[in-house]
């Protein structure tokens, strides 16, 4: 993979990464300040850290020597 394309997909990734993590922060006390079970954040944060181990493979599939 051309060197160019690989940046451009690792800004990608590490974009995507960083949205995630706002989210992360935005989400529960916003939208879930007012829910009293723990199911939807539980699910919340579930969905999220397989988002993010799945992006974060991604990038460093990329890695070579």
């Amino acid at each position: 993979m051309k060197k160019s394309k690989l940046k451009k997909l690792r800004w990608l990734y590490l974009s995507l990464i960083l949205v995630l993590v706002i989210s992360a922060f935005i989400v529960p006390y916003t939208l879930f300040s007012s829910i009293n079970l723990f199911r939807g954040a539980f699910l919340f944060w579930l969905i999220f850290a397989l988002i993010v181990i799945f992006l974060t493979i991604k990038i460093t599939s990329y890695w070579r020597e």
